[in-house]
């Protein structure tokens, strides 16, 4: 009786290690993100209980986070924010995340004022739509998603080309990209910053 119960105990470690793994790396995240304390105790027990449900019926913690738990931790914090702050976010990240690929352009192309032709608009202008509109209903795309996206940019370019040439527009310099990252930038940080804590949570 005493060999049964150790053995079952011993099965049962395992799932319950790796439910505490989850629900720590996701307090991280979301404390990191600013969330209110109530708020975070609300959606760890609506976690806690989903992974026992799970549990349960058989099933991993990862059948129901996934394999990337700092990825659903801030998928599920951006997808409990208000629409108004989700947007602000998104207004401000916006800017940021073009002149992140802007800065790109600029480091390869060794220039300080960066031509501009239509296909190029062209293809940030599908990133940008396409990745906004995902990140605000799925609150996360995922490598494989951007990868997609952007292949349908480049796709998009090429037809610009083809319709309306690649003749320069405007000269963009290099300080307008940088000017384009600034409202987005302490959003970037707390979000590497509850990335890095998260990852710190499930060593």
């Amino acid at each position: 009786m005493t060999q049964q119960t150790t053995n079952e105990t011993t099965e049962s470690m395992p799932g319950e290690a790796e439910r505490t793994r989850v629900l720590a790396v996701c307090r991280s995240n979301w404390e990191y993100r600013g969330i209110d304390d109530a708020s975070v105790r609300e959606m760890l027990a609506e976690l806690s209980e989903h992974l026992e449900e799970a549990a349960s019926a058989g099933r991993s913690p990862e059948d129901v986070v996934g394999a990337d738990v700092p990825g659903f931790a801030a998928s599920w914090a951006r997808a409990r924010t208000p629409l108004r702050l989700r947007v602000l976010r998104m207004a401000a990240l916006i800017p940021f995340a073009l002149g992140v690929l802007l800065l790109l352009t600029h480091l390869i192309d060794r220039t300080l004022a960066l031509p501009v032709e239509a296909p190029r608009i062209a293809f940030y202008a599908v990133i940008i739509a396409v990745g906004v509109t995902l990140e605000l209903r799925r609150g996360s795309l995922g490598f494989l998603r951007w990868l997609l996206v952007g292949l349908i940019g480049i796709g998009i370019a090429q037809l610009t080309t083809w319709l309306v040439g690649d003749g320069t527009l405007f000269r963009l310099p290099l300080w307008a990209t940088l000017l384009l990252m600034l409202p987005g930038l302490p959003y970037a940080h707390g979000d590497m910053r509850a990335r890095k804590a998260a990852t710190t949570a499930a060593e």
